[in-house]
């Protein structure tokens, strides 16, 4: 769990198992040789679009990763933090990455997903 303070308001966020239910909704993709059967994959997308800078993607993943903290952080407090407050946006990715690579709940697919990125850098 990691937390940000924002306007003198400390969020709090967690990379866990309730994260990890509600982000997967968030895409699916068709299972290869089961007709008409679909898998989420939100998470997997979510982490791809961190790893390429998508902010609006790091924005809707701490929404998530608030849920069920008290307060709640909203899309537009988000917003206002990185646009008006936050010095080093490469940080908060960084710290968002580092946390989602380091929860039970999200590593294995971090480390998968950053050993594929590995190799297509190294075979490029």
């Amino acid at each position: 769990m990691f937390e940000l303070t924002i306007n003198e308001q400390v969020y709090q966020f967690k990379f866990g198992i309730g994260f990890v239910k509600e982000i997967n909704k968030t895409a699916t993709k068709p299972v290869d040789g089961i007709p008409g059967e679909m898998e989420e994959v939100g998470l997997r997308y979510s982490i791809a679009k961190i790893m390429d800078g998508d902010v609006l993607e790091l924005i809707r993943v701490l929404v998530l990763a608030n849920k069920g903290f008290e307060p709640r952080v909203t899309y537009g407090v988000l917003e206002t933090y990185i646009d008006e407050e936050l010095e080093d946006i490469d940080e908060l990715f960084g710290t968002v990455m580092d946390f989602l690579e380091k929860a039970n709940a999200t590593k294995r697919i971090m480390k998968a997903l950053l050993k594929a990125v590995q190799e297509a850098e190294e075979n490029a």
